[in-house]
């Protein structure tokens, strides 16, 4: 799914909403179906730049697949024990 917004997202709905508390979000979709929400804007300024950018940066952008069970960073103990060898 992932590659098919990627390769055609003129083909994508990104319809405007604004909570009841006054924050944007956009919702992404294809055909009626919500395939993804955004996260909140506090302008409906920064809702459409964000927008912007996704049209125009999607094609090329770096893909973070989560839905397998193999996480890609490492553990944060390894991470930090490193930092402390380091000192």
């Amino acid at each position: 799914m992932i590659a098919g917004i990627k390769e055609n997202v003129e083909f994508f709905a990104f319809t405007k909403v604004r909570n009841a508390g006054g924050k944007y979000f956009f919702r992404l979709s294809k055909g009626g179906l919500v395939l993804a929400n955004s996260r909140k804007y506090s302008t409906e300024l920064r809702l459409q730049k964000g927008i912007d950018e996704i049209i125009k940066y999607v094609a090329v952008a770096e893909t973070l697949d989560f839905s397998e069970d193999e996480f890609v960073f490492p553990d944060a103990e390894a991470v930090f024990s490193e930092t402390d060898e380091m000192d």
